[in-house]
């Protein structure tokens, strides 16, 4: 249990984290965002398996909250944070904010973030969508138009991966522009991209994700005037449009037609994505603070301030 405390009058939020990065950093990134707005004392519950499931309805498995101020807020994201934050909810009050779509119902909770790429049927008052995954990224204004990134993904069940087709790609993009470039591997990239790229490719530097710590990548798109993304990595997508740079779309064959892939082809169609094709043909790379652009409906009074997005405050307390 870890706590960042901010002074007196603050809202109290518990951070509930099921121990993956990707969902983490989703709580952290809205709890960060809130804090922009509002004196924040966030504490940090790890569920272990002992609060997973069932086993958080067990007598005497919270008591180890009692010694925490009262929430305002308990946040979560992943499954196994859904009933641990209707138990905490239940014992030690605070509203119920879930991150993702949840996997009980979402009246159970005050507050569900859901992706609109997870494509609810029906969208009750207390859901707001989100464009993409929530995220730690800020939108910056020190972007360079001398600098572009690289951002490359790996195998997945949702694309087919081709060392091939992505440095095809990527060799397009850079014999048709005079910037300065850096590629960036994910830990899914295969082995075989990143040695190859090293061999044919010696004059563009690259980057592996062992080889940097966590701060590179958002400093690095903080400062890149324009990104490429391979298609398979709708996260790393998000963050980069969530800088404000402009972002395009290094193109995979679809194995399936699912939920992801439909994503993608939904930026492309409504203006938000270019592929390295339309690029080529003379589309314009988009970015996420066009005018013409409005990436959320923030019903309620709330404004999500992470992936592009702002929180309004003003029902925290009231709520609390």
């Amino acid at each position: 249990m870890r706590s960042t405390e901010s002074p007196a009058e603050s809202v109290v939020i518990w951070r509930l984290l099921d121990g993956r990065s990707g969902h983490e950093n989703q709580v952290i990134g809205l709890t960060e965002a809130i804090a922009r707005r509002v004196s924040v004392q966030a504490f940090d519950i790890t569920i272990a398996q002992s609060l997973r499931g069932l086993r958080s309805l067990i007598p005497g498995r919270l008591s180890f909250a009692k010694s925490l101020p009262a929430p305002d807020l308990l946040i979560g994201a992943g499954h196994a944070t859904h009933l641990p934050l209707l138990t905490c909810q239940k014992q030690f009050g605070g509203q119920t904010v879930v991150v993702m779509k949840p996997s009980l119902p979402t009246a159970l909770f005050n507050l569900c973030l859901i992706p609109a790429h997870d494509n609810l049927i029906f969208q009750p008052h207390n859901v707001i969508r989100t464009e993409g995954a929530l995220n730690r990224i800020e939108p910056s204004a020190e972007h360079d138009s001398s600098k572009g990134l690289f951002l490359i993904g790996g195998p997945s069940k949702h694309f087919q991966w081709s060392d091939d087709a992505v440095m095809d790609q990527v060799r397009q993009v850079v014999q048709q522009s005079s910037v300065h470039w850096t590629v960036a591997t994910s830990e899914r990239t295969p082995d075989s991209f990143i040695s190859r790229w090293r061999v044919e490719s010696p004059g563009i530097p690259l980057v592996t994700a062992l080889e940097c710590s966590s701060e590179w990548l958002p400093e690095q798109l903080a400062q890149s005037g324009v990104v490429w993304v391979t298609c398979d990595s709708m996260s790393m997508i998000y963050e980069a449009m969530t800088t404000g740079t402009h972002v395009g779309l290094l193109e995979l064959p679809i194995i399936r037609r699912d939920r992801i892939t439909r994503n993608i082809q939904r930026l492309c169609g409504m203006g938000w994505g270019v592929t390295s094709r339309q690029w080529l043909a003379g589309r314009r790379l988009p970015t996420l603070s066009d005018s013409s652009r409005n990436p959320i409906a923030a019903p309620q009074s709330w404004w999500i301030a992470c992936s592009g997005f702002r929180v309004h405050c003003r029902r925290l307390h009231g709520n609390s």
